[in-house]
């Protein structure tokens, strides 16, 4: 169910924590509401922007979503980054097949990168059950195979034609791109699969015995027996699920985003996601405000050196102070006392 107290207690830490970044800014000697209005007029400034930014939402949403699945079953899953690589590829192996030039394509893209996203992500689950290879281990060594595997196809079986360059594979025939409508390439199709999955993701975890097993799973692995079931087969599924969707997170990038395959695809977006999670503390809906938020920082960020002259490290400040103040300010719940206070005067 819709948890309003937990809205009202994020709404006042994300207002709490907006206040330290514009304290923040102030004594680094900047105008806050100047670098805030450049930031959003060039992440929603216009129709070009806002699609701009939904594209590089796109694959933040879908990777912090894929963590919820290995979050709730008490994994570090480290390895989201490889997994959204590994998507990529997929995607990539369908674009520069004899199905590249048909409309069927990107369709046929998002099958094959769940595919690949999600057995890769099967494999760090079955390195952790069966090898008993810490997550974080198998995930960061999964990630470098990932990148090794996608630079190897630049160079080699995907180089580009007459030159061996690590600047990407050739584009895709316009038949493989995402589906787009209108004149700015709304990516409609895009947006309506993450809200399909956040939908689908929150009945599953709340109302399904799938995510209730795998809470239970992230609460206490060895406690499970006492439910009659096995821990290992969900932390299976969890990777299983969560590999998939950022399976489409490496579609996106590479379909959506750069119409190619480059060595950077994953954007370090997954690192990110893993922010986002913690601070979300799990929370679907949440979550994808949050990755709303940081997209927007993220693309509206190239606007601070054009028009106020900043180096654009000053996303990087701001984008620390948010982390860090949200943690403090969750760990003293210091919005409890807020709430607390606010009654008090309306109880009177």
């Amino acid at each position: 169910m819709f948890d309003f107290d937990n809205l009202k207690i994020n709404s006042i830490r994300l207002l709490l924590t907006l206040f330290i970044i514009f304290f923040t800014l102030i004594l680094f000697g900047i105008s806050p509401f100047e670098v805030f209005q450049s930031i959003i007029y060039g992440s929603l400034g216009s129709e070009s922007k806002f699609i701009r930014t939904l594209i590089v939402w796109a694959p933040i949403s879908l990777a912090s979503l894929a963590l919820i699945y290995t979050f709730s079953a008490g994994m570090w899953n480290i390895g989201i980054e490889g997994q959204i690589i590994m998507g990529a590829v997929g995607a990539t192996f369908i674009a520069r097949s004899f199905l590249g030039d048909y409309l069927i394509s990107p369709y046929i893209q998002i099958l094959f990168a769940v595919l690949f996203g999600g057995l890769w992500g099967l494999l760090s689950a079955l390195l952790k059950v069966k090898g008993n290879v810490h997550e974080i281990f198998s995930g960061l060594g999964l990630d470098f195979v990932a990148s090794g595997i996608v630079i190897f196809l630049i160079i080699g079986p995907w180089k580009r034609d007459g030159i061996a360059s690590t600047g990407g594979t050739d584009l895709f025939h316009k038949a493989s791109w995402i589906p787009t409508i209108g004149n700015h390439n709304f990516p409609l199709m895009l947006i309506v699969i993450i809200l399909f999955l956040y939908l689908l993701s929150y009945v599953v975890l709340n109302f399904t015995s799938l995510g209730i097993r795998l809470k239970s799973t992230g609460i206490n692995v060895l406690a499970t027996e006492r439910f009659y079931f096995k821990s290992d087969r969900y932390i299976v599924f969890s990777y299983l699920i969560a590999g998939s969707i950022a399976g489409i997170a490496g579609f996106s990038q590479a379909s959506g985003a750069y119409h190619k395959l480059v060595p950077s695809i994953s954007g370090g977006f997954g690192f990110l996601a893993i922010l986002i999670v913690l601070i979300s503390s799990r929370n679907i809906y949440f979550s994808f405000i949050l990755s709303f938020l940081f997209s927007i920082l993220i693309v509206g960020g190239s606007q601070l050196q054009i028009r106020l002259g900043l180096d654009n490290t000053i996303i990087g400040i701001i984008q620390a102070t948010f982390v860090l103040s949200w943690l403090v300010l969750q760990r003293i719940k210091v919005e409890n006392m807020i709430l607390q206070k606010i009654s008090r005067v309306f109880s009177k």
